[in-house]
């Protein structure tokens, strides 16, 4: 079997999806979604910027758009979160993600930090807050290394 994938990285998010799209819990929390969310990592190990837009249809991850830069990337920090485009983008940096990931940082507590940027309509984002619980868990259970 081969090595687990360092987390924010190509080889990662395709584990990701794949466990996004055959997750039992997660499908039954994503349910009918269907929208983009972003999620942004800051200063990955490879001194890379990470921005990955999930597109979902009916529950399913249906397309990422995955963008790396060397960090700091001025284009993708300044990137204008555009709301016609995603329900939500979230930024934070990878010791911030790696907390999420390892259960240091609920949802919740994330939401709340200053080291945790999300951008979108508040009420839209708390009513599909299982589908961010649910990439959360399916996320942690992935095989991976930091």
């Amino acid at each position: 079997m081969s090595e687990p994938p360092r987390y924010w990285t190509p080889a990662f998010v395709e584990r990701f999806v794949e466990a996004l799209n055959t997750d039992p819990d997660f499908q039954r929390s994503a349910g009918a979604f269907a929208n983009t969310i972003i999620l942004r990592c800051l200063d990955t190990p490879d001194g890379e910027d990470v921005s990955a837009a999930y597109t979902f249809d009916d529950g399913q991850v249906v397309d990422v758009n995955l963008w790396i830069d060397d960090a700091p990337s001025e284009a993708m920090r300044d990137d204008p979160f555009d709301r016609s485009e995603a329900l939500a983008r979230a930024t934070a940096s990878y010791d911030t993600w790696t907390k999420l990931d390892k259960g240091e940082m609920g949802v919740m507590q994330a939401l709340s930090s200053p080291d945790y940027t999300i951008e979108g309509s508040t009420i839209k984002i708390m009513s599909n807050i299982g589908v961010f619980r649910g990439m959360n868990t399916v996320a942690a259970q992935v095989d991976k290394t930091y």
